[in-house]
């Protein structure tokens, strides 16, 4: 009887947790406005720099205020960027300055907590680097479980990687597997969620996880969650856009992306995001909110009913209206075109477009399904890496957030002509004529460019017979007034470098082959001097406190120079002299100004005289007055 009673008991048990949501006794239970479990999910924080802790830090703030009393916090792997002691140590900082200190910590080993061993270039241990995990954490072990509120947490960990060269995917090894179907089967309810948290996706489940999934070899780990419905697998590492529609997937039971804290990616590329979720448990249901740090926005939200039922799947595929049609926007290039289409409609969204030439896929056009606002109603794309000369017969499919794809596309047909114009390979630009590289000198839209016996384009300084040319960033030969290096250089008509005298402007100039110069110049016995802009200067000029007067031909002038009737004395040097100056044996006196003086002068004292020419009298009288041999008037 004992025995009995045992087995109608199983019998009830697994008869009530096989009831549906829709069951009498479901309908029963009103649906909740207060959760009984909340707890924030997030992945990839990837402390390192100051930028990761901002980032980490506001993610927190943020989450603080928006579930400010939730019970437990869940990291998914990746928390450092290189799993060194002072990652952890900056993680833990930032993480017990900024969560509730009452709720429970739930933190996944992710590839990145390898990182310092397997960029060490030597040997490095696995289990090394799972025990500072662990040590560094709190957590029990690399894979553990918790109940949290009554609920089953289940934390799965990386055992290094499949190999050596690969630093991605996760490697799960029999006995964590064993160890999962045991801990699964602990208390498992139908009724019940189980919460599980893997760093790695499975792979082609969830957005993201197609190019970003943790790579096993078999599908065991699909396999024994299958067993359990009520199962949510939670996974990060592709740092895929919490915004698409395919953040959740159900396949038996439900798998979420948790996108990023660091930064986000999409099929279209980096994105400075930062984004995690919220998590609420309801009697009737979970819900799964987005939501994204940087500009305290909900995203989207995910209702997963309890218990299980299939609500996320889409197998309708998008479709083009009968008035769609594709127009070819720009001439037809040897090797790219340009073409538009009306956009196709899906009950989701158009995830990407595939274009197909004879059935083969040769170009995706990836939607920014991220921006808010009215999808546009008409794509354009350049499709570029054509061949030349060849007919092609295109077919655009849309392809939706469920890789449904259109049953008919949109068709158009054109030949490619022979290849013409600016084309970038390996990082180098050519330029062709009907369909044949151009090499040496060319004339292209008015400007001139030189390109090698390879058909490069040629940059910076080039010569070309006996001349020196600049050829700009851009690849354009440069004409008149360049700075190079810090140097000035004015290049002719014909683009050669300038070497002599310029004038420019009203202005002289000299240019050596070096550049422009600037100060003191010798040319043919004359000196001259230029500004710090190069400009040749004319009179009077001072120069390290010293005077020297230039002739309006720019000449530095020596020697005798009137200038508005009075005279000057101008050394070898052209210094302008002042004081006593004797002049083939007579003796001249030269103001603080560098005037000739005429007439009496005083000095020290002493009486001079300067006739009208400024030689001094001497040894003679003049008038009244008597001049010794010195020039000192004695009586």
């Amino acid at each position: 009887m004992k025995s009995m009673h045992l087995i109608l008991l199983f019998l009830f048990s697994l008869l009530t947790c096989a009831i549906p949501l829709n069951s009498a006794n479901a309908d029963e239970l009103p649906p909740s406005n207060e959760p009984l479990l909340q707890f924030p999910v997030i992945s990839d924080i990837h402390i390192g720099n100051d930028l990761q802790k901002d980032l980490f830090t506001k993610a927190l703030s943020d989450l603080r205020k928006v579930a400010p009393d939730y019970q437990a916090i869940v990291m998914v792997g990746d928390i450092t960027n290189n799993g060194t002691e002072q990652d952890y140590d900056n993680f833990n900082l930032i993480l017990n300055s900024n969560i509730n200190p009452s709720a429970e910590k739930v933190i996944s080993m992710g590839n990145h907590e390898y990182f310092e061993g397997v960029f060490s270039g030597g040997e490095w241990n696995k289990d090394d680097y799972i025990n500072r995990f662990v040590d560094k954490t709190g957590m029990p072990g690399l894979y553990y479980d918790s109940w949290i509120n009554g609920y089953h947490f289940i934390t799965l960990g990386g055992e290094g990687f499949p190999s050596q060269y690969d630093h991605d995917h996760a490697n799960i090894s029999d006995e964590q597997f064993r160890w999962l179907e045991r801990t699964l089967a602990k208390g498992a309810n139908l009724a019940q969620p189980i919460f599980v948290f893997l760093h790695q996706a499975i792979d082609h489940t969830v957005y993201g996880s197609d190019d970003w999934g943790a790579g096993f070899k078999d599908s065991r780990l699909m396999e024994i969650l299958k067993r359990y419905p009520q199962a949510i697998l939670f996974s990060g590492h592709s740092h895929y856009l919490l915004n698409h529609p395919r953040t959740i997937y159900q396949d038996g039971f439900t798998m979420v992306n948790t996108g990023s804290v660091a930064y986000a990616f999409s099929d279209f590329g980096a994105h400075r995001l930062s984004q995690g979720l919220l998590v609420k448990v309801y009697p009737d249901r979970v819900e799964i909110k987005a939501r994204e740090f940087t500009d305290h926005t909900w995203i989207q939200s995910f209702t997963v009913p309890i218990p299980f039922q299939k609500t996320y799947e889409d197998e309708e595929k998008p479709f083009f209206a009968e008035s769609s049609a594709v127009r070819v926007e720009k001439n037809i290039n040897g090797d790219s075109v340009t073409l538009s289409w009306d956009a196709a409609i899906d009950n989701t969204l158009v995830d990407r477009y595939l274009i197909k030439h004879n059935g083969k896929v040769i170009y995706t056009k990836y939607m920014k399904f991220w921006e808010t606002g009215t999808p546009e109603a008409k794509v354009t794309l350049e499709i570029p890496k054509l061949t030349p000369e060849t007919a092609y017969n295109l077919e655009i499919t849309a392809v939706d957030a469920w890789k449904n794809e259109s049953e008919t596309g949109l068709s158009v047909s054109f030949n490619t002509p022979k290849l013409f114009g600016w084309k970038l390979e390996e990082g180098k630009w050519h330029f062709y004529k009907e369909g044949l590289l151009v090499t040496g000198w060319q004339i292209i839209d008015g400007k001139w460019y030189f390109f090698s016996t390879d058909g490069y384009m040629a940059t910076g300084w080039i010569t070309s017979g006996n001349k020196k040319y600049y050829l700009n960033a851009d690849g354009a030969m440069q004409i008149g007034w360049k700075e190079i290096d810090g140097k000035f250089y004015y290049f002719n008509i014909d683009g050669s470098v300038r070497v002599g005298w310029l004038l420019d402007r009203g202005n002289w100039y000299y240019l050596k082959s070096e550049g422009m110069v600037t100060g003191w110049l010798l040319d043919k016995n004359n000196w001259y001097y230029f500004s710090d802009l190069g400009m040749m200067k004319k009179g009077w000029i001072q120069v390290t406190g010293k005077w020297y007067y230039f002739e309006s031909s720019g000449a530095m002038k020596t020697g005798w120079v009137q200038l508005n009737e009075k005279w000057y004395f101008l050394d070898i040097e052209g210094v302008m002299k002042t004081g006593w100056l004797l002049f083939k044996d007579d003796w001249y006196y030269l103001q603080s100004n560098g005037a000739m003086k005429t007439g009496w002068l005083n000095e020290t004292g002493k009486w001079y005289f300067f006739k009208a020419d400024g030689t001094m009298a001497k040894n003679t009288k003049i008038q009244r007055y008597v001049f010794d041999k010195n020039g000192v008037w004695i009586k």
